[in-house]
């Protein structure tokens, strides 16, 4: 996925990275400078990174992700899918301890082979957000907003399907009640937002 970067977003990208890093994770999204010249995808590369760090911090970078060309249901398409791929790889980090101390790695039978596939699951579902939000954003660069927002359509649906598969995957390893706090509707829209443009 990273080949689908400009130069400038994947040193942005490494830049979050290691800003989050330095900062174990604690460092408030707000206190970022999103270089203009990124736009809806530099604060989608914030939400990401964020989510990462846990889904609340995610949450939070996706609120303060206001500025030009986040509004409509392509660009909040962007975010959600952003924020959806660093929460998948935040779960997938917190629950290979658990998936190990069951064993999981350790043999081929069923229902270690249901762990690690739920697991892969998590990192191909969060490489697809990842590849949405740059193919929406690419679209939108180049004013194409009518596009965008049909096919965002289409992504919204995928992303409700991935996220109650991250989900699965949290109160498997992790525990409902930690999904529970963890993930609440994270990465879905509400039953009445409309979804169509």
């Amino acid at each position: 996925m990273n080949a689908f970067w400009t130069a400038e977003e994947a040193a942005f990208r490494r830049t979050l990275r290691e800003h989050f890093g330095a900062a174990g994770g604690r460092e408030t999204p707000g206190a970022l400078e999103i270089p203009g010249s990124l736009g809806l995808a530099g604060r989608a590369a914030v939400a990401e990174e964020a989510a990462r760090r846990g889904p609340g911090p995610g949450r939070a970078a996706t609120r303060q992700a206001d500025g030009p060309g986040s509004d409509g249901p392509a660009a909040a398409a962007v975010l959600a899918c952003s924020r959806l791929a660093g929460t998948a790889a935040h779960v997938l980090a917190a629950g290979l301890g658990p998936a190990r101390e069951r064993g999981a790695f350790a043999s081929s039978l069923m229902g270690c082979r249901d762990i690690q596939e739920s697991l892969a699951g998590l990192v191909t579902g969060a490489e697809l957000m990842r590849l949405h939000a740059c193919r929406l954003c690419r679209l939108l660069d180049r004013g194409d907003e009518a596009r965008a927002d049909a096919e965002s359509v289409r992504v919204l649906a995928g992303l409700r399907a991935f996220a109650g598969e991250v989900r699965t995957v949290a109160v498997s390893l992790l525990g409902a009640a930690w999904a529970a706090a963890n993930l609440d509707e994270d990465g879905t829209a509400p039953v009445d937002e409309r979804t169509t443009p």
